[in-house]
């Protein structure tokens, strides 16, 4: 059932009047933050497509992005490059950065003062450029495309004795040199650049007569993934946001690490401002690996080398517009490999925007991922113009993966929500979900969007929303009522990790209402549909407390045989 099929009962006009009262107290989501801002539509003309020339794989996504963003193939940039993943500076010049600056000008697509081409451009002290007009932002790199410039000291100069010696380099990706295309050869390498629009929303700064240029790279370990992510961002757009958001914190109170953990912290309030569902895990380590993360629109921790815990499963829950961030000096190491640290491993399992570095970055310097969610929170921004916003220094180590162009939030919900309901979109469900969490997180009454959920026609046939009124009931003490909804949702076909998140829920709601018995059977579901849980001593003492309230011996000495073998197992490890 869709909304434009709700008679409209009085509980469905209390909850419509509900939205509509944040909405005059609230103004458009996030509207107010960012109100200097001037947001326009943004299309493929302000795109400069570039693929490896003689790759058909290569041209293959480009050729999908074009025919999905309306990019004029006069913006088609085919480039002669080597099949490695990393260059020399001299290689980068010759075969990216010259050949680009020329192309850009032939075109008419940007302009520039001293130009002149020498492949010296890159040298400090050395001849330099300056962007005057363009009717292009992005640049937009498709699979095949190196993403490396390796470390060469000759290239130093004296002002590399200014910077600490762990500074002292100009090894950088591909993708953050050419942010500064605009200005090649005007700075020194040496470390990095400070970004002038970092942390900025005026989306019309970031133009490259600013010297700034926004790059985005559609790639990954296949080029059907990387054609892969162009379609989720699209499906995204037409259908609306969807996801509940997972921030998995270190528990850093202090010392030069506490950043991360405040960055991320962050984030995930602007996560609750927008209504998502948000989950934050303060303990040090990442999650583990049977936790129920489902339905994933948001994914932000640290700090492992390569994809661990849940996302070591063979299946993600990644939502079509997933953004997906795991911090670690060496993520995005091998972006083509889905084995091998993060940013390969997130998009095989279906991350549609990702970011990282491709070596070590130090903490201050990686994509601030408070950034990021603010600007694209804010509704209307790209995925480019957070990417850009997000880096401290530029001519460094970082990328990002995903379209640029991708603007994953809308800034009125109630308007996409019409849209959705003539479009009869899935999404439905997820942007009900965000008002009433809007509403709850501005201090609405929960038991009055409880109420009005529970009479809400889409409610009954939506396990997202009948889950969200399970956990309103039982944030009450109304276990009673929690367990029956809880059942309901489970009714409803839910993913596999929301039923198990389900399940492990209702055991404790119908615990807490005196079904201990029910309890159990409901932890044995558990067991039976997830094995992986029979090795979890929480778990199983969870089980075995269960079964001592009941006075189940049998019970109480197989459970007690299971703890005593999962120890020995781990003992045995070390």
């Amino acid at each position: 059932m869709y909304a434009s099929d709700f008679p409209r009962s009085d509980p469905v006009r209390a909850f419509q009047r509900l939205l509509a009262r944040w909405l005059r107290g609230a103004g458009l989501l996030l509207a107010a933050a960012m109100a200097t801002s001037t947001l326009l539509a943004v299309d493929g003309s302000e795109v400069v497509l570039v693929y490896a020339k003689g790759n058909g794989e290569s041209r293959g996504v480009a050729e999908h992005y074009a025919r999905a963003r309306n990019v004029p193939e006069s913006h088609w940039i085919a480039l002669t490059v080597s099949s490695e993943n990393a260059l020399t500076r001299d290689e980068y010049v010759s075969q990216i950065q010259q050949p680009l600056l020329e192309e850009l000008s032939k075109r008419g697509l940007m302009s520039f003062t001293n130009f002149i081409s020498k492949t010296n451009l890159h040298h400090a002290g050395g001849p330099a450029i300056r962007c005057t007009s363009a009717s292009v932002r992005y640049l937009v790199l498709c699979w095949g495309i190196p993403y490396g410039i390796a470390n060469e000291p000759r290239l130093l100069g004296n002002l590399a004795t200014n910077f600490p010696g762990p500074l002292r380099r100009n090894d950088a990706s591909v993708d953050s040199e050419l942010m500064l295309l605009p200005a090649a050869g005007s700075y020194p390498l040496v470390a990095g650049l400070p970004n002038p629009l970092y942390s900025k929303s005026e989306r019309s700064q970031f133009h490259p007569t600013n010297g700034v240029l926004m790059v985005g790279r559609i790639d990954g370990p296949t080029p059907a993934i990387a054609r892969g992510l162009i379609d989720k961002a699209l499906f995204c757009e037409t259908n609306g946001f969807s996801g509940n958001a997972y921030i998995d914190l270190r528990n850093i109170t202090s010392g030069g690490y506490r950043i991360g953990d405040e960055w991320m912290t962050n984030a995930a309030s602007v996560c609750r401002r927008v209504g998502l569902s948000t989950y934050v895990d303060n303990r040090p380590d990442t999650l583990p690996s049977n936790f129920p993360l489902s339905q994933v629109g948001v994914y932000i921790g640290w700090y492992t080398q390569n994809a661990d815990g849940p996302f070591s499963r063979p299946e993600v829950e990644f939502m079509p517009g997933a953004i997906a961030y795991h911090l670690h000096s060496y993520n995005g190491q091998s972006p083509r490999d889905s084995s091998m640290r993060w940013l390969g491993p997130l998009l095989a399992k279906g991350a549609t925007v990702t970011f990282g570095s491709i070596a070590e970055p130090y903490l201050d310097f990686t994509p601030n991922p408070h950034v990021v969610m603010e600007l694209l929170a804010a509704g209307g921004y790209t995925v480019g113009e957070a990417a850009l916003s997000s880096q401290q220094w530029l001519s460094w180590v970082n990328l990002f993966i995903g379209d640029p162009l991708f603007a994953p939030f809308q800034r009125d919900l109630t308007r996409q929500e019409a849209s959705q309901v003539a479009n009869r979109s899935p999404n439905l469900q997820w942007t009900v979900l965000r008002k009433a969490n809007v509403i709850l997180s501005q201090n609405g009454k929960p038991s009055e969007i409880r109420d009005a959920l529970v009479n809400f026609p889409l409610t009954t046939n939506s396990p997202v929303l009948a889950e969200k009124v399970a956990s309103l009931f039982a944030d009450a003490s109304q276990f009673r009522s929690a367990v029956s909804w809880a059942s309901n949702a489970l009714a409803l076909s839910p993913s596999p990790q929301q039923r198990l998140r389900l399940l492990l829920n209702l055991a404790e709601w119908q615990a807490l209402s005196l079904r201990r018995d029910e309890a159990l059977d409901t932890l044995a579901e558990v067991e039976r549909f997830r094995e992986d849980y029979r090795d979890s001593i929480p778990f199983r003492e969870r089980q075995l407390q269960l079964a001592r309230d009941l006075v189940r011996t049998p019970e109480i000495a197989r459970l007690k045989e299971e703890i005593d073998r999962i120890k020995t197992a781990a003992e045995v490890k070390k």
